[in-house]
Parts: structure tokens; C-alpha cells; sequence
């Protein structure tokens, strides 16, 4: 399911660079070559045959499940000649771990060796190859490649390549058997709420440091690495994975019993595959995270990745351009310039400092409420409060209030104990409690605007447990907070900005009136929560099940997941969307619009964003014969973006 999350960052590059026009191959990063370890076909009905990739340095291709991101080989042999069949083999590949996504991938150079069943034996085989594959380092590049081989009639002696084909079956993974067997397999979880597969095995050697365990079912969940332990006097390896899924236990049980596991033991350079069949836990198995373990865990806590922090400190920086937060960010520079910058360094220091950390604590109760939620079984996700009326009528009444604030008079009643903090001591100087409460009030219109990589941040975090959770929610706050950071220790910016005068006038009457704005937008979620959700015009209701048949029927589908409390839908929908040369593209008879409403609750479409990594919106996902499981666009459309996936989704 996360796999979309690694595709928005590595493979929105390659859509974008090669939709313009159809892409050429890419032969500087791979060298490809097809070729046979005998002369002839002889009286063989299975021919032997190999598929070498020679990548540049550090570059990768993916193994047959790519894992959290990626796109397997995938080989086309028509124009052949005496073809009937191909079975690919794949050798034993390795993980790569970036931005805390699983990768298994091959590095550098592999080699598949093919079994290929000719339709006459003894007759000539003319084999006609085109291979797609996705290559990656920094960035991924699709590449295609078109072989030939052609083999004569006649005796089938060794080729000068019968070694290097030996060397490449080497490389495969043994069928289990024997002294190595996979004994049972079960699911469970622990106190955090992660689910995890657990495989039991016997093995006759321990493993080594870099041992791991690549496990694949239909179902089509991806897995961590797993946590390995082995006893030495029973010869019992037990491997526990994480499930990279946030779906109850009992929905991924159900999923998962439907079909085997096939599961690849890579020890050193050995591989043994074999399958094994989902079970109920074993009576005498013992915790899931017993103390010997729990060193291990509480390291894999802690390796949460720099680019992962640094992405939630920038969509956190990026939401203070957002037009919900925006204008509380400038009330706060416009009390300061109106002293024309001439306030006490001291002073401007210790109010924004107030401020920030009144963000930064907001985003603590945000982590904290959205990990009591998970705890409990609930949907978690970025601005879900805004389904909820009861918080609505507050977030209105605190918004008009800093409106009247903005016109220089307090019509409103508060509570005293509110009011005090709140209204100034004069007119310049709001006590300290007001500061940091403003900086609550930044974080509460912030939650229902999303910006560029946001998404991933927020994804990430909340397919983990409380202490990612917190850690992202942290770097969002501080993020957020940033602007406040830099103006506390740098107070002689506020020299560079304009004098006091008639302008400010102006302006606080613009910002209140964006104020009241935002009261009547409120006020609209409210009355909306009332009714039942409504469809944008030419929009049909989103229908999961029905759109594999879409697009096998040869449909493009687009997928629109909005709200009305979503101040980024309602963007994306005005410059993007409804632009006229995206709606004239999107009405082909061919193409089928689809659109889910989350203005209230609703857990079906909550279970939907999490099929992609995603647990806030604005979502938009494109499908059609060229992209069945669908390309996940940006939070923040462009007309390239939509265009470049209609394009693509559209193509065989």
C-alpha cells in the first residue's frame, strides 16, 4: 500500500520528463543483452536462455516484488518464432531501505536466467525480446530494450556464454527441503498497534548479520525487515515483520489466508524459497516484544531518517503560505511594525518565542489525540476535526473574535478567564499567554490546508507508532513555527519593512475582513455537516469495486477526494480542475470521473486514502490500462500534473 508514497517522490520525475513525448531508451544506464548457454535447439522442448543487465554504477532494477515502491521487469515476446512459453527466473536480490520505504531491488548487474518452451522441438527459435523496466539511483528513468536471439537447428553444444549462464543459475534461490524447511506462519501485533507476520523455520545454521526475509502473498501488502532470532539448541528461526499496513488485524487476516505466503530466506549469498500457509498463533509462543528483544526495537524507533524530518519541517514552513494561515502570520509581523520595529529586542524575542511555542505544543496535543485514536481503533488522519461541528463552532467563535480584535473593539463576551489572557493590556501589548494562544490559533487553521510534502510526512507518521509520530508532528510544528524562530532571534529585519502609516490601517482592515471570510466559510462546514454530501457537477459517486472492470473495459478513471473544509481541494478544484482545457480533456467519452466526499466521517473512504499511504487530503489518483493500480498525484495540482497522468493512465 505505501508503495504510492516512494512513486510520488521517485517516479513523478520520470512521468513529467518523458510525457511530453514518448520516451526513448535509456541504453547509457543499461546495457542489455539476450543470450544462450548452447548453439541449437537440438531435440529440447525447453530451450535455456538468459536475460543480462549491466546497470551504470549504484544504479538499481527491481526483483519481481518491488516492494514499498518501483516496477518490476516486465518481458513481451511477441514477433517470436517456435515460442510457446517463458517462465523468468529471478536471482536472489537484496533490500534498500530510503526514506524508511523497503525497496528489494538488484544492484549493478543481474542476470535472469529463462526457461523458454519452444512450440516444435528440433526446429529453429527465433526469439524477439522487449523488456520495460524502471532503473533507479537518485532519480528513476524507465528504459526500454528490444533483443534477438535466434537459434539454429541442429546439435545443442555448450556456447562460449554456458559458464556466465551457470554462474546466473547459481544465484537462484534453492527450493526449501531437506535440513531448511518454513514451519509455520502467523500474524500478530503489539502494544503500539502495529501488525506484524511472524515465520517460523528450521535451520540448520544460524544467520548472519544482513540475513532477511523477503515475503510476498496476493494479497499485495509489503513488508518491513525482519527482527531475527535463533535458537541454537532447537535450530527454530523466527522472523517477525512489519506489515506495512494501518488496517485492523482482522481485515488483513482475512486477506491474507486467501492464498500462501511465498517466502525467500536470503543467508550470506544463499537463498531458499519456499511457501507456507497463514495459521493461528501457536499456543507456547511467547510475547511479541519480550525483553531480549527490546533493545532492538527501541533502535529501530530511533532510526527514523533525516530526509523524513526534513520533509515534515518543510511542509510544515510551506503551510505558513497557505491562505489559512497566512494572515494570522501577518497580524503578528503588523504588531511589531506598527512600533515601526522600535519594540524592545527582549520584548519581540519573548512573544515570538511565546507564539512558537504555542504551535509547537498545539502539534504535540494534535500527535497525542491522533495516537489515543489509533490506540483505540479509530481513523486517524490530518484535519479529520473538521468533521466534527463542536470544534467548527469554536474555531468560528475564535476567528471572529480576532477579526473584532483586528477593528480595534471587543463587541464579543468572553469568559473572563479567556479574556483576560487574550484582549491587551493597551493597545500594542497582548500579555504572553496571548501570544502563545495565537500561535494555538495558527495551528488550528493550518489543519485542514495540506502543502507539498506534507503528505508524505504525515503519511509516514501515521502508518507508525507514537514515537514517529510525535517525532514528525514535532519537525511539522517547528516548521510551522520557523518563520516566528527567525524574526524572535533576528529582530532587525523588522527594519527592512515598511513605517508605520495609513496603510496599516488598510491592511488590518483587509486581514479582518479574510477573517470574517473564514467565519463564513466555517460557518458553511456546519451547515454542510447537516445535510447529506454532495457531488461536484459531471461527478459520479466513487465506486472502488467497480473500477478494475473500468479499466480492463479499456476506461481511464480519474479519483477526486475532497471536503469542504478542504481549503486545498477547493484551490486544486478552481485553478486546476475546473480550468477549461483540464475539463475538456477529462469529458472523452473514455474517461469516467469519480469523487468522494470526507466533509463528514466516513470510513470506507478513510480505508481508501490508506490503501495509498495517505491519511489527509486533498487525493487525486488516476487509473486507466496503462497505470491499473493508479498514479497518486500531488496535494498541490497542476494542469501538467493531471494532464501528464491522464496521459499516461490512457496509454496501453
Amino acid at each position: 500500500m505505501r508503495r504510492f508514497l516512494m512513486l510520488c517522490l521517485l517516479l513523478l520525475i520520470s512521468a513529467k520528463s518523458f510525457a511530453a513525448e514518448h520516451p526513448k531508451p535509456r541504453e547509457d544506464h543499461v546495457q542489455a543483452r539476450l543470450y544462450s548457454p548452447i548453439t541449437a535447439t537440438g531435440d529440447k522442448t525447453v530451450i535455456p536462455v538468459a536475460l543480462e543487465l549491466k546497470l551504470q554504477p549504484k544504479w538499481d532494477t527491481y526483483w519481481r516484488t518491488p516492494g514499498d515502491a518501483g516496477l518490476a521487469p516486465v518481458l513481451k515476446w511477441d514477433g517470436s518464432d517456435n515460442f510457446k512459453s517463458a517462465d523468468l527466473k529471478y536471482p536472489l536480490p537484496h533490500r534498500l531501505t530510503a526514506f524508511d520505504l523497503d525497496n528489494i531491488v538488484y544492484t549493478d548487474a543481474v542476470t535472469f536466467p529463462i526457461d523458454v518452451t519452444v512450440a516444435n522441438a528440433g526446429q529453429p527459435l527465433n526469439l524477439k525480446l522487449h523488456v520495460d523496466l524502471l532503473v533507479c539511483n537518485d532519480i528513476c528513468v524507465p528504459e526500454k530494450h528490444d533483443l534477438t536471439l535466434s537459434l539454429p537447428a541442429g546439435e545443442a553444444k555448450p556456447s562460449s556464454d554456458a559458464d556466465a549462464y551457470k554462474d546466473a543459475v547459481a544465484k537462484l534461490p534453492q527450493q526449501a527441503g531437506g535440513d531448511f524447511h518454513f514451519d509455520k506462519v502467523w500474524l500478530d501485533y503489539d502494544p503500539s498497534n502495529k501488525n506484524y507476520v511472524v515465520v517460523q523455520a528450521t535451520s540448520p545454521e544460524a544467520p548472519a548479520a544482513d540475513a532477511d526475509l523477503f515475503i510476498e502473498n496476493p494479497a499485495g501488502l509489503t513488508y518491513g525487515k525482519p527482527v531475527t532470532t535463533y535458537d541454537a539448541k532447537t535450530k527454530t528461526l523466527t522472523l517477525r515483520a512489519e506489515i506495512h499496513s494501518n488496517d485492523p488485524l482482522d481485515s488483513i487476516k482475512t486477506s491474507l489466508s486467501k492464498s500462501p505466503f511465498t517466502l525467500t530466506w536470503r543467508n550470506h549469498d544463499k537463498g531458499i524459497e519456499g511457501t507456507a500457509t497463514l495459521g493461528e498463533k501457536p499456543a507456547g509462543a511467547g510475547p511479541l516484544v519480550t525483553p531480549r528483544e527490546g533493545a532492538v526495537v527501541m533502535e529501530e524507533m530511533e532510526s527514523i531518517s533525516p530526509e523524513i524530518l526534513f520533509l515534515a519541517l518543510l511542509g510544515g514552513l510551506i503551510l505558513n503560505l497557505m491562505p489559512c494561515v497566512l494572515p494570522v502570520l501577518s497580524i503578528k509581523v503588523l504588531s511589531v511594525v506598527s512600533h515601526g520595529g522600535k519594540e524592545n529586542k527582549k520584548t519581540i524575542f519573548r512573544n515570538f518565542m511565546a507564539s512558537s511555542a504555542g504551535i509547537v505544543v498545539s502539534f504535540w496535543g494534535l500527535a497525542a489525540a491522533l495516537v489515543a485514536l489509533k490506540s483505540a481503533g479509530q481513523s486517524v488522519g490530518w484535519g479529520i476535526q473538521f468533521q466534527h461541528p463542536a470544534f467548527l463552532v469554536f474555531l468560528t467563535f475564535i476567528v471572529l473574535f480576532f477579526a473584532a480584535n483586528m477593528w480595534g473593539f471587543f463587541e464579543i463576551p468572553l469568559p473572563r478567564f479567556i479574556a483576560r489572557h487574550i484582549v491587551a493590556k493597551h493597545e500594542h501589548e497582548p500579555t504572553l499567554v496571548g501570544h502563545f494562544l495565537t500561535g494555538v490559533f495558527a495551528t488550528l487553521l493550518a489543519t485542514p490546508c495540506s502543502a507539498p510534502f506534507l503528505g508524505t510526512a504525515v503519511g509516514f507518521a501515521l502508518a507508525r507508532g507514537p514515537f514517529e509520530i510525535f517525532s514528525i508532528f514535532t519537525f511539522l510544528g517547528l516548521g510551522l513555527a520557523l518563520p516566528y524562530l527567525v524574526l524572535a532571534v533576528s529582530p532587525r529585519l523588522f527594519k527592512y519593512m515598511p513605517r508605520p502609516g495609513k496603510w496599516m490601517v488598510t491592511l488590518k482592515k483587509i486581514l479582518s475582513v479574510a477573517l470574517l471570510l473564514t467565519a463564513v466559510w466555517l460557518a458553511n462546514i456546519i451547515i454542510t455537516l447537516q445535510t447529506m454530501p454532495t457531488l461536484d457537477e459531471g461527478w459520479e459517486e466513487l465506486d472502488q469495486a467497480a473500477i478494475p472492470k473500468l479499466v480492463e473495459d479499456g476506461k481511464t478513471v480519474v479519483v477526486d477526494v475532497t471536503a469542504d473544509w478542504c481549503l486545498t481541494c477547493k484551490a486544486n478544484k478552481k485553478f486546476v480542475l475546473d480550468q477549461p482545457d483540464v475539463v475538456e480533456a477529462m469529458s472523452h467519452d473514455n474517461i469516467v470521473k469519480m469523487q468522494a466526499d470526507w466533509t463528514q466521517h466516513d470510513e470506507s473512504i478513510a480505508a481508501y486514502l490508506r490503501q495509498f499511504g495517505r491519511y489527509g487530503i486533498p487525493f487525486n489518483v488516476v487509473y486507466g490500462p496503462g497505470a491499473p493500480k493508479g498514479i497518486a498525484l500531488p496535494e498541490l495540482l497542476t494542469k501538467k500534473d493531471v494532464m501528464d497522468a491522464l496521459s499516461e493512465a490512457a496509454s496501453e
